[in-house]
């Protein structure tokens, strides 16, 4: 499976160009596991796709979603065929409406065949149950997968480092990305605006030809030339808006993809002093992005092979004409340049404002209740105003800037054209020009003009189009965590997880003090352990230290004997459960809510959760029952059916490692009782971390862990606890 796994990847590296990095090829060794199915197969090709920058999206087709993708699909895709009752992964392409099959061999070399699409279904692989728990729809449909790039255009160069990107540089890199078709657009313009020197052309032709007072048959042929190449000219611009609709199509498609991948791997310090859901509204930016790029590869490119046509079919005219049209170019470049950067500053200062609105605006819409039970309270207004405030003032400084680059071309205008007036007036008189290249470096004069016109007014939708790049970038440039590092599988161990801390200290970023000051702590797998303390006393950092939240940590956390920093942290979370204060439902159904869409997970493990965590009643007494849908995650339903629904999520995988915080608040005593026999029960081999100050907890538990002031104060064992009168003292 190995060796399967690093060719497909080497398929899509050379796809898309990307440099093969034949030593993380060969790494992958260390951390893939010897078990194959299909589960683990999908699970380990994404995890060791994602080191290479390769995203694999799993799905189930029908027959004719199958022919859609194929016909469509610009990738190879990856699909299975049943041998001895084993998924064997095979690269499907469509060919002359067959099948291209090509199956890779364990040792070396590929089988390639073609095959009808009835008879590949034969042999197909369907989906089931297991695999896609939340999506009933896919339920019985033939498995498939496909791969995109997750190196986006937008972000910097290393993943790990925030760079200083220049919004010029994410525009190469996006229009670098899709060169093939901004080079057809390009070729296009070029095309177009060179048809369109045939009215001024034809215009002065037809002058020469009517002037001895007669209409000869030549003068309505070129009409007619004049006429076809103004239609070839509209249809170019139609191939034109095509081309660009579909890098608008994709663009779309990659950021939201990108966003979707790269939310879930955020390091948590890199994003603890920001509002994530608020940074999220960068996305809407891609609005302003598609639109922005329509207008620089269409009506810009046009434009600007406009007055470069039109400049050289001036000097042929005459060299007189060639000097104006340097002076031209270098007038504009020296207004662009003397204004570019103050207008892109205040367009985003501008941007910030903005998105402070928006922000502000649905905060007030998410904390409605707290804001009704104010009453007649000022704040939503108040604070408005002084964020609207500040976006009219950005908006009229940048407002003013391209006033006054329009107010220059007006004056630039005038005079240019002035003087390409009186120039053509002087070289007739002079009969240094005819009456027919007067009329015709007019017309072109007119265009150029139009077309210089056209550039200074679209600049604010540049200014528009890099403040959107900056934005969507800086949400691409915080650092992921990356699937790198040992599997887990191969380190399991049956009875649970063993966690062993050293000498642990943390720090957040920009605090000076320690909030962990030399944690030394030894879990044996299989243990169930309290961890208590009041406020400020570290517990939540710890907990999110073994879970691998934080990862900025010094000292030693080792999971099995292996440190925490050497794992794959996807395959560690994968065997791990928790029900900790970050956790929150999400906008979706019950039945997603609880399994996160996570592979492998059974109609009987969701029962048994709901049942050991009350949850049974709730989702029988709905009509639609697992499918009800939730909107807004908790906002409709009671905050003790929230919690149920949260516990039933971290122990509906059966984990080996359950951290469990403050888990049992709005529980009744029956249901109290009968989840602790849950947690408990010898039959369920986990780990288990509880944070609580519950005395009652604490008795339950192996061992009782006191922090205080990040450190342990002390640790008593079941039979320790049983003995202690006043169990809140030692908090």
């Amino acid at each position: 499976m190995i060796r399967i796994i690093s060719k497909i990847h080497q398929l899509y590296l050379d796809h898309y160009q990307y440099g093969v990095d034949q030593e993380l090829l060969n790494h992958q060794r260390g951390f893939v596991s010897n078990s194959y199915d299909l589960n683990s197969f999908i699970q380990e090709l994404t995890d060791t796709g994602t080191s290479l920058d390769l995203g694999y999206l799993t799905s189930g087709q029908d027959e004719e979603g199958i022919m859609e993708i194929l016909s469509n699909a610009q990738v190879p895709v990856i699909m299975f065929l049943k041998e001895d009752n084993m998924p064997i992964p095979v690269i499907v392409t469509l060919d002359n409406r067959k099948l291209r099959i090509k199956k890779y061999k364990m040792v070396s070399g590929v089988d390639e065949t073609r095959i009808d699409l009835d008879d590949f279904t034969k042999q197909a692989w369907l989906t089931y149950p297991e695999l896609f728990p939340s999506e009933n729809s896919t339920l019985g449909q033939y498995l498939l997968i496909t791969c995109f790039p997750l190196y986006h255009t937008n972000q910097s160069e290393e993943n790990q480092v925030k760079h200083d990107v220049s919004p010029w540089k994410r525009l190469w890199n996006i229009l670098h990305s899709e060169r093939q078709e901004v080079l057809y657009i390009y070729l296009y313009s070029i095309l177009g605006s060179i048809l369109g020197l045939t009215l001024p052309l034809g215009v002065q032709a037809i002058i020469g030809l009517v002037s001895s007072g007669e209409i000869p048959t030549s003068v309505l042929v070129l009409i007619g030339i004049i006429v076809t190449g103004l239609l070839f000219t509209g249809m170019i611009q139609l191939m034109q808006i095509k081309l660009v609709e579909h890098i608008q199509q994709k663009i779309f498609a990659k950021t939201a993809f990108e966003f979707a991948y790269r939310i879930p791997k955020l390091y948590i310090e890199s994003v603890i002093r920001q509002y994530t859901p608020e940074l999220m509204n960068r996305f809407f930016d891609i609005i302003t992005l598609q639109k922005g790029l329509a207008k620089l590869l269409v009506d810009f490119t046009v434009v600007v092979v406009q007055i470069i046509l039109g400049i050289l079919l001036l000097s042929l005219y005459h060299s007189a004409f060639l000097f104006f049209g340097i002076i031209l170019v270098a007038l504009l470049y020296l207004l662009i340049r003397l204004t570019a950067q103050k207008a892109f500053y205040t367009s985003l200062k501008e941007s910030k404002y903005k998105y402070m609105v928006a922000n502000w605006l649905e905060e007030i819409a998410r904390a409605l209740s707290t804001f009704k039970l104010a009453g007649y309270s000022p704040l939503p207004l108040s604070k408005t105003d002084y964020l609207v405030s500040h976006y009219l003032y950005a908006r009229k400084a940048h407002f003013k800037i391209i006033t006054l680059q329009y107010i220059s071309f007006i004056l630039f205008k005038t005079i240019v054209t002035g003087g390409l007036l009186i120039l053509g007036c002087v070289l007739v008189i002079r009969q240094e020009i005819n009456i027919g290249q007067f009329v015709a470096s007019e017309i072109v004069i007119i265009l150029v003009m139009s077309g210089v016109e056209k550039l200074i007014v679209q600049l604010d939708t540049i200014y528009d189009l890099l403040t959107s790049l900056e934005k969507i970038g800086g949400v691409m440039d915080l650092p992921i965590e990356m699937a790198q590092g040992l599997n887990m599988s191969s380190l399991i161990n049956q009875n649970g997880m063993q966690l062993t801390v050293k000498q642990l200290k943390y720090k957040y970023p920009s605090e000076p003090n320690y909030i962990l000051k030399g944690i030394d702590l030894d879990i044996q797998a299989g243990e169930r352990i309290c961890i208590t303390g009041y406020s400020a006393s570290g517990k939540t950092t710890l907990i999110n230290i073994l879970l691998g939240f934080l990862s900025r940590y010094e000292g030693m956390v080792s999971v099995n004997g292996v440190s925490m920093k050497q794992l794959n942290r996807n395959s560690f979370i994968d065997h791990v459960g928790d029900n900790i204060s970050q956790e929150d439902l999400f906008d979706g159904t019950l039945m997603e809510n609880i399994t996160l869409g996570r592979a492998g997970i059974t109609m009987t493990d969701i029962e048994w959760a709901s049942e050991s965590v009350g949850l049974q009643d709730y989702i029988h007494s709905q009509p639609l029952g697992l499918n009800t849908y939730l909107p807004a995650g908790n906002l409709t339903i009671s905050e003790s059916i929230a919690h149920k629904i949260i516990l039933a999520r971290s122990i509906v995988k059966r984990p080996k490692l359950l951290v469990l915080e403050d888990f049992l608040l709005g529980f009744e005593n029956e249901q109290k009782i009968n989840f602790l026999r849950t947690i408990f029960h010898p039959d369920n081999k986990w780990t288990v971390l509880l944070v609580s100050n519950d005395p009652e907890i604490m008795r339950w538990c192996d061992r009782t862990i006191f922090l205080k002031s990040g450190a342990i104060a002390a640790t008593l064992s079941r039979d320790e606890m049983q003995d202690k009168n006043d169990i809140l003292d030692l908090i």
